[in-house]
């Protein structure tokens, strides 16, 4: 394919660069992507500074992994064995797995996994492995999901929070009480998943800061929030129960207080999942006897599965999920240090449930 595109480039050291590199041509087996929109993740700030939050993480990369965008080109290998055609939408399972190690044949996690966004270098062709360029390489064993054409890309690449939050609910039974700590973006799809297991009652926690985000999941079906440095959560979720507390308690927020919170927030024999990333700050004043004590079962949220990803593409393709209210704001690449910036929340008295780029 002639012509060149344009991507971002992490370099690791809290700086990016957007770079132009040649649009490639598929690979054997594999295709190209016109990307469309990425959704942008609290992750890529710790990845922005440098943090490499994947086994095989390297820098300069192009990040990005929550990726839609159409079939710009397959291979012969591909159009015979994939089920898309080019001009297909479609959504990005990020992690690439060999298909051949034993991991693999059991059906359980691939021993030799890479993930797009994380594990391939800006410095080597073909370059373009990552969500925040115009156009993506697609590799052999690449999945991929079929999307919707007429509701906007950028709304769809809820897609990837959504199925990890799809995959952690299954400890969720009609009627429960659920409590979310932390509204954001990852957190409001807890939301979606949790009302869509048959929550009956779902609280989300957060701080007087979370104003806006508090309003977006009340809009999408939570019950109560709460603003932990205002109200004392455990009274409040004491009062909101009957004094029963939560049959559940997801906690995707990225500070370790909320491990405590969690385990003081949910009844005797209830659920904790554990799923917000601490990126490996230590948590000296955990209490782990509230486990025994009350017979906690805990969960470790650990991202997504094929199932619950396609799960989460019928959820949206079903008109059932509000992807406007859960939008945010979208951007464009030569706006990325202003997307950033609202990421990380660091322009003062502004604030977005959720932050995309638009490539295309």
């Amino acid at each position: 394919m002639a012509g060149t595109c344009h991507a971002a480039v992490f370099t690791g050291e809290g700086a990016f660069e957007v770079r132009e590199f040649p649009i490639p041509d598929p690979p054997p087996g594999g295709a190209v992507l016109r990307t469309e929109a990425v959704g942008l993740c609290g992750s890529d700030i710790a990845q922005f500074h440098g943090t490499r939050l994947t086994p095989s993480s390297i820098f300069p990369t192009i990040p990005g992994h929550e990726i839609v965008g159409r079939i710009e080109k397959l291979s012969p290998e591909a159009a015979a064995s994939w089920r898309v055609r080019e001009g297909d939408r479609v959504a990005v399972d990020e992690v690439l797995v060999c298909g051949t190690c034993l991991g693999c044949a059991a059906d359980e996690m691939c021993h030799r996994l890479r993930v797009y966004g994380y594990e391939f270098s800006a410095d080597e062709a073909p370059y373009l492995f990552g969500g925040y360029g115009e156009y993506m390489v697609l590799l052999p064993n690449t999945r991929l999901y079929k999307l919707p054409d007429d509701i906007p890309a950028d709304e769809l690449t809820l897609f990837e929070p959504l199925a990890n939050s799809m995959n952690w609910v299954g400890c969720i039974r009609p009627g429960d009480t659920v409590v979310v700590q932390g509204p954001g973006h990852q957190g409001l799809t807890c939301v979606v998943a949790a009302k869509a297991a048959g929550a009956g009652r779902i609280i989300v926690t957060g701080t007087s800061d979370d104003r806006l985000r508090f309003a977006a999941a009340l809009a999408i079906g939570a019950s109560d929030t709460i603003a932990v440095d205002v109200e004392n959560a455990v009274e409040r979720v004491g009062e909101i129960t009957g004094g029963r507390m939560a049959d559940v308690v997801m906690d995707v927020a990225s500070v370790t207080q909320t491990v405590n919170l969690a385990l003081e927030l949910v009844r005797a024999r209830g659920h904790v999942v554990l799923a917000g990333l601490k990126h490996f700050t230590p948590n000296p004043g955990l209490v782990t006897d509230w486990i025994p004590l009350k017979g906690l079962t805990i969960h470790g949220g650990c991202g997504f599965t094929p199932d619950s990803m396609q799960r989460a593409v019928d959820l949206l393709a079903s008109r059932s999920v509000d992807t406007s209210t859960l939008l945010g704001e979208v951007y464009t690449l030569a706006e990325i240090d202003r997307a950033m910036q609202v990421l990380a929340r660091t322009i003062p008295g502004h604030d977005a449930v959720r932050v995309g780029l638009k490539l295309s």
